[in-house]
């Protein structure tokens, strides 16, 4: 009975405590904590604090929190956590709550750690933000190669660009943190006089192209915020982010990147600058353009085979041979000048998704025909292909086909007729499920139920416009114009 007494009065005074502030408190979306989690740049950093167990940096997209005890970032908190805006402009802590206020572009919110959970509303305590000692002068750090840290208050790199420290922290064991405008975060040992520069998050917030390879998860885009270019890799079992920038190599020119694929030697990148080969063990980097036998310098999509790799572009298809390290031309005119979409293939067979319809390549001959159903959904702008067993899905500007490659039997989902979506970006699928990416938002296909069921912003996407999809055993990939979101679609809140 004194339990229940205690758990009683516990709840009363949390009660009495959520009355006595002018907020409200409501769950913005309906998922648990971890079903959706997003990803988006970083690097911008505008405000610091921390509690008992992070770092909270804030940043133009969300919060990024560094682990005290496991030394490294663990997920962010972005609007698809419920965050009211990613654009942080102030954090506080408050110890008597034990929770971090934020202050947005959209107005205040606070974070509970221990329920995970956001109230919206209220008055910013600014009387809560951290203050360090107004006597305190950066000493010389010591940094890694190609960094200089200035004491004024700014870091510069070989380049000459220049990194504005926007806010400091010092922490229960004296280490210094601190937040840049461009550069991310950084720890100092004030013993050592050591600036070590931390990542976390993208380099590029445009994510037009995903790829998981074993440990690492490759991110491509575009920038929107920055004058230079990059790749991030995310080292899922180290928990590590790296970027490789055009400022630093030459090789990647790519204004953006808008396809990706792998073999077990390299990691390819089309854009829109030619062909980007990056050697896994050797880390090395090339590229390969319209001098060098492809089409056009704009790569549309790429398809690893044993042996070569096919390479589309804008005005047509290509052939990679790397024992030879030369590409050749496809130059049937049925697909010549076309703008490959999407390529996809089996031992036998190679699909071609045009602006001109569907194509199939007989490999052993040679062969090209126009894949082509009767309905004539094929015949128009085919956007993805995408092959499990023996279904082959094509998703084009009005509709999704199925076709089963023994009995030839097809599937048609027309929109607005028996497809609530919109026109199609991306498909992938499994045995249960077929995920189709469309310019508004995600729908989900149960294949046993034939039932639909569509994901967007107000279920915790970041932006409805989906450029690309990618298949992560329990959990599922969304590269969009605003970042990369993850979804646990084995939630019982999403699973049907």
């Amino acid at each position: 009975m004194g339990k229940i007494k205690v758990i009683i009065s516990l709840w009363i005074f949390l009660f009495l405590l959520q009355l006595s502030f002018p907020f409200t408190s409501y769950s913005k979306f309906p998922y648990r904590p971890g079903d959706w989690t997003s990803y988006t740049v970083l690097r911008y950093v505008s405000s610091i604090d921390k509690d008992f167990n992070y770092i909270y940096f804030g940043t133009t997209g969300g919060v990024s929190r560094y682990d005290f005890f496991a030394n490294h970032f663990i997920e962010p908190l972005t609007e698809s956590d419920g965050l009211l805006d990613d654009r942080v402009q102030k954090i506080a802590y408050d110890p008597m709550s034990n929770e971090i206020w934020f202050r947005t572009s959209s107005g205040v919110c606070r974070y509970n750690p221990a329920f995970q959970e956001f109230y919206y509303g209220g008055v910013f305590p600014y009387n809560l933000v951290h203050k360090d000692s107004a006597n305190f002068v950066f000493p010389a750090f010591f940094m890694d190669y190609g960094y200089s840290f200035i004491p004024d208050g700014y870091i510069t790199d070989i380049y000459l660009n220049r990194y504005r420290i926007t806010d400091r922290l010092f922490d229960q064991w004296g280490s210094l943190w601190i937040g840049t405008w461009g550069l991310n975060a950084g720890v100092a040992s004030l013993r050592a006089l050591e600036l070590k520069m931390l990542k976390a998050g993208l380099y590029n917030d445009d994510v037009k192209a995903l790829l998981l390879d074993g440990d690492d998860i490759w991110f491509g885009g575009a920038t929107l915020v920055s004058r230079t270019t990059g790749l991030t890799r995310y080292n899922r079992k180290k928990e590590e982010w790296d970027y490789f920038e055009s400022t630093s190599l030459s090789d990647i020119a790519n204004k953006s990147i808008a396809c990706m694929e792998k073999d077990s030697q390299y990691v390819w990148f089309g854009g829109t600058n030619g062909l980007l080969r990056y050697d896994k063990k050797k880390d090395r980097w090339r590229t390969y353009d319209s001098f060098k036998g492809l089409w056009d310098n704009q790569v549309t999509a790429l398809k690893s085979d044993p042996g070569l790799l096919w390479i589309g572009t804008r005005f047509g298809l290509n052939l990679y041979y790397p024992k030879g390290d030369s590409i050749v031309r496809i130059k049937d005119d049925l697909i010549r000048g076309a703008y490959i979409y999407s390529i996809e293939k089996d031992t036998s067979f190679v699909w071609l998704g045009t602006d001109r319809g569907a194509f199939q390549i007989n490999k052993r001959s040679g062969e090209l025909i126009r894949f082509a159903i009767p309905e004539g959904f094929l015949n128009q702008w085919v956007k993805s292909v995408f092959k499990y067993q023996d279904e082959l899905w094509f998703g084009t500007t009005e509709a999704v086909v199925a076709v089963n490659l023994k009995t030839r039997d097809r599937k048609i989902y027309q929109s607005p007729v028996n497809y609530p979506g919109s026109e199609v970006n991306k498909i992938v699928c499994d045995d249960k499920y077929l995920w189709v990416g469309t310019i508004l938002g995600v729908w989900k296909l149960n294949k046993v139920k034939n039932t639909w069921k569509g994901f967007f912003k107000e279920d915790g996407l970041l932006d409805n416009y989906i450029q690309d999809l990618l298949l992560d055993g329990d959990y599922v990939w969304f590269g969009t114009q605003r970042g990369a979101t993850r979804l646990y679609w084995k939630s019982p809140l999403v699973i049907d």
